[in-house]
């Protein structure tokens, strides 16, 4: 039996999504399995991207204050996302998007899209994730307000995916959707599936860190603080919100990668960590079951230094990389 390492990446959700597994399938079915992935991850991409005017997320931003009849899969999006904001007493919020606006973030950041038509919400409120209704078959908001299910709805899409993908004789697998990743198993060679860790100093460099995944199912995410160019003035910005200030975080964190048992779980729990601050973040991180993290951080002399926790977390080895983990 011979096993091949079989990978494709295309763009979608707003940045590179790469889908690659492991496995002894012949070519005919090689195919169909990534020609079905990639159809999940288009048709959810049309169905609830903020940056698609006729999304199901998009029409019911538009419709707060109404009574909205939803599909089964933005209900469950919506159940998992209000149940994250309770568990952390809204440190994560869904209606953080008009601050997340104001802050700068109004228009795609994927080249050749930043143009196009877009919903503007900065003037509505951020409010309580309570005040996210959620019937059998409908769901509302209060008017004046709006979400934003951000790396939820990633997180979400990507463990679909690893479930989906489980369906066929796949040895391994990794699929990373614009740095959210799902793996499972073990490389060509039977050894642990490996992934770089972005370097905090250097964007587009890898860190003298990596993960040696679990060989079960796994979700990876790292989040950062690293400066966009402002879509509406000149000054800079990032996209962690603190929901206290509903401003930019400011934090000693400038990239907090996270390995939980799902993708969904680690995205939020890396969002979650920067926001918190090296100080408070291991705490939460483990009072929330995370299995591993590392936390590249600068003190206020601009020293940087670093946080790390769980076996999975290792030093840089000269070994065969199969994906790189990429700030979301």
């Amino acid at each position: 039996m011979r096993l091949n390492e079989l990978s494709q990446t295309k763009t979608a959700l707003g940045g590179k999504v790469t889908l690659g597994f492991v496995s002894d399938l012949s070519y005919a079915e090689v195919e169909n399995i990534f020609n079905k992935l990639w159809k999940k991850v288009y048709v959810f991409e049309r169905q609830f991207s903020r940056f698609i005017p006729m999304s199901e997320l998009s029409i019911f931003n538009r419709s707060a204050g109404l009574k909205n009849f939803i599909t089964p899969e933005f209900r469950n999006i919506l159940i998992k996302a209000k149940k994250l904001g309770i568990k952390t007493k809204g440190v994560y919020n869904p209606f953080i998007l008009p601050a997340l606006q104001r802050a700068g973030y109004i228009r795609s950041a994927l080249p050749g899209y930043e143009n196009n038509p877009q919903d503007n919400y900065q003037n509505r409120s951020v409010v309580n994730v309570e005040q996210l209704e959620i019937g059998d078959y409908w769901a509302t908001i209060p008017y004046g307000t709006a979400i934003d299910l951000g790396g939820c709805g990633k997180g979400y899409l990507a463990d679909q995916l690893a479930e989906e993908i489980m369906n066929y004789s796949i040895y391994g697998y990794w699929l990373s959707l614009d740095g959210d990743i799902a793996t499972y198993g073990y490389d060509e060679n039977g050894n642990n599936l490996t992934l770089s860790i972005q370097s905090a100093n250097n964007i587009n460099d890898v860190s003298d860190w990596m993960i040696r995944c679990p060989s079960k199912q796994s979700g990876v995410a790292t989040s950062g603080v690293f400066s966009r160019k402002n879509q509406k003035e000149s000054k800079e910005w990032h996209h962690i919100i603190d929901p206290i200030t509903l401003k930019p975080a400011r934090t000693d964190i400038r990239l907090a990668t996270v390995c939980a048992n799902n993708v969904i779980d680690a995205d939020f729990l890396a969002s979650c960590a920067i926001i918190f601050g090296s100080d408070k973040a291991e705490r939460f991180l483990s009072h929330c079951g995370a299995k591993a993290w590392l936390l590249q951080c600068v003190d206020d002399k601009g020293v940087s230094f670093e946080k790390k926790y769980g076996s999975f977390i290792k030093e840089r080895l000269a070994i065969h990389d199969n994906m790189a983990v990429q700030n979301a």
